[in-house]
């Protein structure tokens, strides 16, 4: 969940996002409307139109609210997009007038117990069975030509997903852009939760906006490095911020992806009935990356073949925003001017296509499109799995103190003959300056070095020179065998290009609480002394090319930061462990040929 300070973040009632730690997460992680302060840019429509507020009865009585912007000047029922959003109606004007204007019927619908909506709101849990009452009245209007396409982001990305396995009649296609992903991505990526959660259920809370609440990033921010300087337990974290407990309570019950967060989601069964065309879109720093990829991955992996031969992918070098609003530069990187899609005009000759059989987007020359960073260029290919044709493996390895980037370990193309170890000591009593975190890629900059110059326990690993150039394409593999003395604790492993002009670039981080190493779905206490596979797994897809003479880093240390639940190391639940609760931990890396820790990389061709 990386993102730069100078990404597009919103401005919230003129309240500026200040903090530059909250604004990573403002700009990763569902939000409110960022797209109504920005124009749309594809071409300008010819038709009229005109504004309607009407209440649809869901299955169970309850009343719920949508604005509907309509061409007046069309003779004839037209298609209608659906989009269901927990920010109000009201953020989707500019889309109505957009898409009216082109012939469209758009409809914004209040999920209950939001904006205008009765019913009591509960967030992520039930929007699927509204968002097939929506499309069921719809389709049955007299403007309505009975087919519906739903498009959002984030949030909205979600409630499409969770329509489409009711499958109701008339959804022909979406559009889920950086989708969460409950359970998986948010609010609880890798099985430790967000304290973002608390800031941005404090923003849906009740029916109005909570705007200028919302947007007071020094509030949230100060709060977090309240409780995590005193090392308070996570469920403190409402009472602290005044949020009510109602909704915090019930998601904190569930830290690791169970039933509670499945029952959100298609199951298998339901994908396999999934036979729409789809166009799936996230970016390489989009903190929903995790959430949009599972829902593209699942479907390829139980969908009918005509359903997963019409879903497209688009893979881009954006932010969480950026997904809606393409930008050339992103924490210190600049890309070329093709990374700069008119995402609106993509949308809209996808809905001329699916919708008005017009022609396929033109842009969409294979299902996968992913844009390469450093080559500058849109690659495509008919499937993820057939992005990269190979893989370089590097082996840890040490002789030596692995500390520090001065004195450290070696990412070997071979495995190592002798066995060895590499510890350092974890106290999670320690806190971190929040001017560290400033500095970091969690407060968004991709060209600084990050973890590695944190003071601090770590163990640092560099690879030999690059002999020649290669694109890394797809998701990178860490695989270390760790020894703790300990039943638990949070680790976090970051990756990095190290030029040979001594410019860092961020690569990428996947953080493990080890309780988790056997999947997020499990929860299983470590064996202290014994020497288990940990797979640091949860590194965000991308593509880049490495420059020959460039060296990789690998940085392993803990994962201790106010922005997350703090694991204590005692084995205990960790939103209710406290300082009291503290265990200071020995993490023994083990490397050589009875345990060959290694680092994965995906690539393409022998570049």
């Amino acid at each position: 969940m990386i993102s730069p300070a100078s990404c597009p973040c919103p401005r919230i009632s003129n309240i500026p996002v200040r903090s530059v730690v909250l604004s990573l997460l403002l700009s990763t992680l569902p939000q409110p409307g960022i797209l109504a302060q920005f124009p749309l840019e594809a071409e300008e429509g010819e038709h009229d139109f005109r504004v309607e507020n009407v209440f649809i009865e869901a299955r169970d009585g309850i009343r719920l609210h949508a604005r509907i912007w309509k061409p007046n000047d069309v003779d004839g029922p037209v298609p209608s997009i659906l989009t269901l959003t927990p920010y109000t109606s009201d953020d989707g004007h500019r889309f109505g007038v957009f898409y009216a204007s082109h012939g469209f019927a758009y409809v914004n619908a209040d999920i209950r117990g939001r904006g205008e909506s009765g019913g009591e709101a509960w967030p992520l849990e039930r929007d699927g069975l509204d968002g097939a009452d929506i499309v069921g009245w719809i389709v049955n209007q007299p403007w309505s030509d009975g087919k519906v396409g739903m498009r959002g982001g984030s949030y909205r990305g979600m409630t499409q997903w969770q329509t489409l396995k009711e499958f109701p009649e008339g959804l022909v296609t979406i559009v889920p852009t950086a989708s969460v992903h409950p359970g998986w991505d948010y609010p609880n990526p890798s099985g430790i939760f967000l304290s973002y959660a608390a800031q941005w259920l404090g923003f849906v809370e009740g029916e109005a906006s909570q705007a200028n609440l919302f947007g007071d990033s020094d509030y949230w921010h100060g709060k977090f490095l309240e409780l995590y300087a005193r090392h308070g337990a996570f469920s403190e974290l409402d009472d602290l911020t005044g949020l009510s407990p109602r909704v915090f309570e019930r998601w904190i019950a569930h830290p690791g992806y169970d039933e509670f967060w499945k029952a959100m989601n298609p199951a298998p069964e339901d994908y396999a009935r999934m036979a729409v065309p789809i166009l799936s879109i996230t970016g390489h720093f989009d903190g929903d990356q995790p959430g949009a990829l599972k829902y593209y991955r699942d479907h390829m992996a139980h969908g009918p073949e005509l359903g997963k031969a019409e879903h497209y992918l688009i893979i881009g070098p954006w932010s969480h925003g950026g997904t809606r609003i393409p930008q050339a530069e992103l924490g210190g990187l600049t890309f070329g001017p093709s990374s700069v899609l008119n995402m609106e005009a993509v949308h809209l000759a996808w809905f001329d296509w699916t919708l008005r059989d017009g022609s396929k987007p033109a842009f969409l020359k294979d299902r996968v499109a992913h844009y390469v960073l450093e080559a500058d260029e849109w690659r495509f290919a008919p499937s993820l799995g057939e992005v990269a044709s190979g893989q370089r493996e590097w082996f840890l390895t040490s002789d030596g103190p692995v500390s520090d980037v001065f004195s450290s370990g070696t990412l070997s193309p071979e495995v190592p003959t002798t066995p060895g170890v590499d510890e350092f000591t974890y106290d999670p009593l320690t806190t971190i300056d929040d001017e560290i975190w400033r500095e970091s890629p969690w407060a968004g900059s991709y060209v600084s070095g990050g973890q590695a110059f944190h003071p601090g326990p770590k163990a640092v690993y560099h690879s030999p020179p690059l002999s020649s150039s290669v694109t890394v394409t797809g998701y990178a593999l860490l695989e270390l065998f760790i020894e703790l003395d300990v039943p638990d604790t949070d680790l976090l492993a970051s990756l990095y290009e190290i030029r040979s002009n001594g410019q860092t670039l961020y690569l990428g981080q996947s953080e493990l609480r080890a309780r988790h190493r056997n999947g997020v779905d499990r929860s299983e206490l470590v064996t202290p002394g014994s020497v288990e596979r940990y797979p640091f797994d949860r590194f965000y897809w991308f593509s880049r090319e490495l420059e020959a003479g460039s060296r990789v880093r690998v940085v392993v240390a803990p994962f201790n930061t106010p922005h997350r639940d703090k694991n204590y190391n005692s084995g205990g639940n960790t939103i209710e462990e406290t300082g009291a609760d503290a265990q200071t931990a020995t993490i023994r890396i083990h490397h050589g040929p009875e345990y060959p820790s290694r680092l994965v990389l995906p690539v393409r061709g022998g570049r």
